[in-house]
């Protein structure tokens, strides 16, 4: 790609990422249940770059047919996923900042992630373990797997702390266990078991407690 031409993408992706998250924040801040909808994205994130691979092997009738062009259009594509993820999560760390979503749904998001992201995690290691046994090109697949959970669990460790910190500045939850179970998220197989175990331990506050938060004015 072309220096002006790379240029004018980059550009355009950061305007893609600031648009969506503009728009995600108004609109959850008027209609909270969409706050699931916007985050189907991160949810879905690495499943997004499995469609680079399968679509065209599909569709193109096996790896004969995978050509560079197709490939090309493909990575074009599914990198737009990237500015739309982060446009959706600034909008989270403002939407939760501003108590617009309750603890419990914003623990039991989280959670959902984390495990929905098991399978892509899985398949990166058979991928990976494959393309070390390949010929040269095999070490493109490694390098995908690996960067791609790296994104991953950046993304949803990132969606944790976000819901952290608006659990915290509105006193929902202890701030140390909180604060620990943040960082834990960002660590591979353990991220899971503390979005499970946060999650529960948010669902069994004190009635007075959960009250109190999803009480919060919406500014």
């Amino acid at each position: 790609m072309d220096y002006p031409y790379l240029t004018g993408f980059i550009i355009f992706m950061v305007l893609l990422a600031v648009a969506v998250g503009v728009v995600s924040y108004f609109v959850i801040k008027k209609y909270p249940k969409t706050y699931w909808i916007f985050n189907h994205v991160l949810i879905l994130y690495p499943y997004y770059y499995m469609l680079v691979i399968a679509v065209p092997l599909i569709l193109n009738g096996g790896m004969e047919g995978f050509d560079g062009e197709s490939a090309f259009v493909g990575e074009i594509l599914v990198f737009l996923v990237n500015p739309i993820s982060l446009g959706v999560l600034v909008a989270d760390f403002v939407t939760n900042a501003k108590g617009h979503v309750p603890p419990e749904k914003l623990a039991k998001l989280n959670m959902i992630i984390k495990l929905v992201h098991i399978p892509a995690y899985i398949i990166h290691f058979i991928l990976g373990a494959l393309g070390s046994l390949a010929s040269v090109w095999g070490i493109g697949f490694v390098l995908w797997a690996i960067i791609i959970d790296l994104i991953t669990i950046a993304l949803s460790g990132t969606h944790m702390l976000s819901c952290v910190i608006s659990i915290i500045k509105h006193k929902a939850a202890n701030t140390a266990i909180s604060v620990v179970a943040a960082i834990l998220s960002y660590i591979y197989c353990i991220d899971v078991v503390v979005a499970i175990v946060y999650y529960v331990y948010i669902r069994n506050l004190k009635p007075s407690q959960k009250q109190e938060t999803e009480e919060l004015p919406a500014d």
